[in-house]
């Protein structure tokens, strides 16, 4: 497939999926290292993790978000491209190889995976029009998968950016490279969640995301 990719996936409470997660991306050449963060988990995440010698394994004390959890594993990322995936996709992690064809070793550019409409409805979709509205007003620019966790960048861009700690990492990704006059491709995917619902962890999980991205929208207000 070409260039070296190595792959980074924040894991909090995720026991029940991250083994098939990471066996979605068993055969996948390019994949030359795979760097787990389990981030201050509760459950058994770490401890089913721990015998596997394939993987770089850290580990966060406490929780202390998905962009922090990325930060940390930047440092032991050796490969020109990075791929950031979600801990929860299971055996769909495969589809990681549709984002890796479209790299471009001497272009500008992130991929980002463009995942399906989910299967049952989840919120009310106040956190994607917050993101993508506003971007649209900062940057003139449409990104239909602004908050996909599932994407390739170069490792020296992602190092460059000062990461928000928590869930707005994907936002602020975006956001830096279309400043930066990255292009910005979509590929769709196959890619599926364990979806959230219209339930109290549901709605817990979007707020959290809601208030981390407009912590970012506002910061980024100031600078202007």
């Amino acid at each position: 497939m070409g260039e070296d990719v190595s792959v980074i996936i924040p894991a909090y409470n995720e026991s029940d999926c991250i083994l098939r997660t990471l066996k979605g991306l068993k055969g996948i050449e390019s994949i030359k290292e795979i760097i787990v963060v389990d981030d201050g988990s509760t459950d058994s995440t770490y401890e089913i993790l721990k015998p596997l010698g394939d993987i770089i394994l850290l580990k966060n004390k406490y929780n202390e978000g998905k962009g922090s959890a990325v930060r940390h594993a930047l440092d032991y990322a050796t490969n020109r491209f990075v791929a950031l995936l979600d801990a929860d996709i299971c055996e769909s992690a495969a589809e990681i190889y549709k984002l890796i064809e479209h790299i471009n070793p001497c272009g500008k550019s992130i991929i980002i995976g463009k995942l399906p409409a989910p299967a049952r409805k989840g919120g009310f979709g106040i956190v994607k029009q917050l993101s993508s509205g506003c971007f649209r007003a900062m940057t003139s620019r449409n990104v239909d998968s602004i908050l996909s966790g599932q994407r390739v960048l170069p490792l020296d861009f992602i190092k460059s950016i000062e990461l928000p700690a928590g869930f707005g990492l994907e936002f602020k990704l975006t956001l830096e490279a279309v400043r930066r006059g990255y292009e910005v491709i979509e590929v769709p995917v196959d890619m599926r969640h364990r979806e959230t619902g219209r339930n109290i962890s549901g709605f817990m999980h979007r707020g959290k995301q809601c208030i981390d991205i407009i912590d970012i929208i506002r910061n980024e207000m100031k600078r202007l």
